[in-house]
């Protein structure tokens, strides 16, 4: 049965649905099936190139020498990268090729897209983080990415800020009004939060009950302020009677720990409700 199929070998390579690439011991790639143009690429042009051209810059070829030097298969995510400079998320699956002596000959590379799973993927976890009355992020995900978020900002020598805040009076209202008037309630600030803080940059999460909390990423000057500011504005433009904002912006301080950061921000609400300024910065 092998013998049939040998002579068909290039035409299985050339239609499979993978990117099916060969490459040599230096990571040189010698042969690139047909699958690549549908990512912008002519196969031959491609033979002699550096494969490490066609990922992200965060791979470095670590992985391809441990390939190579413990003549092992290795299994893993990469960011392939179309023509136009678009990621791609493949599921790599890299094999060495030896002759009888030992010597590896080239390493075999197939790429799988996986980018409609990572995308499914990245929906269902956020939905599994999501406030079903608000839109907002839940308690659940705010450890998680507050963490992220200080660690790139450390990185990167951003300023990190929280913004804390609850309902003035909402109890009272929930009572008078009904829960369903105070969902309909919660829900409307969340929407004016999500359209009110940097997309992208900033986030925003149903903290508990009627309180709230937002994540200000790159917060040089008075960008904190501004958006607390502008979400106070709109809410009290719903002209819900009696009904106010207050608000405690915090930064995160190197050595300070998420829960110190909370608590500062915590103090600064009931400032906030002490007095007429309603946001304490």
């Amino acid at each position: 049965m092998l013998k049939n199929i040998l002579p068909h070998i290039e035409k299985i390579l050339q239609h499979t649905n993978e990117i099916f690439i060969i490459k040599d011991t230096k990571n040189n790639i010698l042969f690139a099936n047909e699958k690549i143009k549908d990512y912008g690429y002519d196969p031959d042009s491609l033979v002699g190139k550096k494969y490490l051209s066609l990922l992200s810059p965060k791979h470095k070829g670590k992985r391809f020498k441990k390939v190579v030097n413990n003549k092992v298969a290795l299994n893993y995510e990469v960011e392939f990268l179309r023509s136009d400079g678009t990621i791609v998320n493949a599921l790599a699956s890299n094999s060495p090729v030896w002759d009888d002596d030992g010597n590896i000959l080239f390493v075999v590379s197939n790429l799988a897209d996986i980018t409609s799973y990572k995308r499914l993927q990245r929906k269902l976890t956020e939905s599994a983080y999501l406030d079903y009355i608000t839109g907002l992020y839940n308690i659940r995900y705010l450890d998680k990415r507050l963490s992220e978020e200080i660690s790139r900002g450390r990185r990167k020598k951003e300023k990190v800020a929280i913004v804390m805040f609850d309902i003035d009076n909402f109890k009272k209202y929930n009572d008078d009004y009904g829960h369903e008037s105070g969902n309909k309630l919660l829900k409307s600030l969340g929407n004016i939060i999500r359209k009110n803080i940097r997309e992208g940059v900033d986030l925003g999460f149903r903290f508990g009950g009627d309180e709230f909390i937002i994540i200000i990423n790159q917060a040089e000057g008075k960008i904190a302020q501004e958006i607390a500011s502008r979400i106070r504005e709109k809410f009290l433009k719903l002209n819900y009677e009696s009904l106010d904002l207050s608000m405690g912006i915090e930064y995160y301080k190197d050595g300070c720990s998420i829960k110190n950061l909370m608590v500062e921000a915590d103090k600064k609400v009931y400032m906030a409700k002490k007095s007429n300024k309603k946001i304490i910065e």
